[in-house]
């Protein structure tokens, strides 16, 4: 699994308490950063990934974790092509500018390997993902596993468990999940 891209430190920060090295809030910030990574199906992380595909038999393929940045090498049926060109969607177009007709991607299964790098650097990230990820992970800093609990005549009754998304949570992150 990657990297969490927030930290324990930022946990803290956004709660006002606690401490980067608590075992607890490590745990959580790394669970905070999986969900949203399940849930968006990205990684957010920057990085360089190989992946194989299938040709489409069309002249686009879709590279599945987005932002792309750069396409490298691109080995089609076993061998290098060179003749594509990355669009600002992460889509890989096969043919260059002013190639006509357009050459495709043919059609195979596992027959396009793709080596490119994608992901948000640090700074990068977007906001909305990164308060999803602190407000889940300061739940499960706060909350932990109860629904309910109660210290002396004081009780406190949870809406929900803290590993369940808000409507909001939800809808940002789903932004950011790719069109299958």
């Amino acid at each position: 699994m990657p990297d969490p891209f927030i930290s324990p430190q930022d946990v803290v920060d956004y709660l006002g308490r606690g401490t980067a090295t608590d075992p607890g809030m490590i745990i959580a910030t790394d669970a905070a950063c999986d969900m949203c990574r399940t849930i968006s199906e990205r990684t957010f992380n920057a990085g360089t990934s190989t992946v194989t595909m299938d040709g489409s038999g069309t002249d686009a393929l879709l590279l599945p974790d987005l932002p792309v940045m750069t396409a490298g090498t691109v080995i089609v049926n076993g061998g290098t092509v060179t003749d594509y060109m990355l669009n600002g969607n992460g889509i890989l177009l096969r043919g260059t500018a002013g190639c006509d007709p357009r050459p495709v991607w043919p059609i195979g299964r596992q027959n396009v390997t793709v080596t490119y790098t994608h992901g948000y650097a640090e700074v990068d990230l977007p906001r909305d993902v990164r308060m999803v990820a602190l407000s889940i992970a300061s739940r499960l800093v706060v909350q932990g596993v109860a629904l309910e609990e109660s210290v002396g005549p004081v009780s406190m009754k949870y809406a929900n468990a803290a590993t369940d998304l808000t409507n909001g949570e939800k809808m940002i992150l789903g932004k950011y999940r790719q069109m299958r």
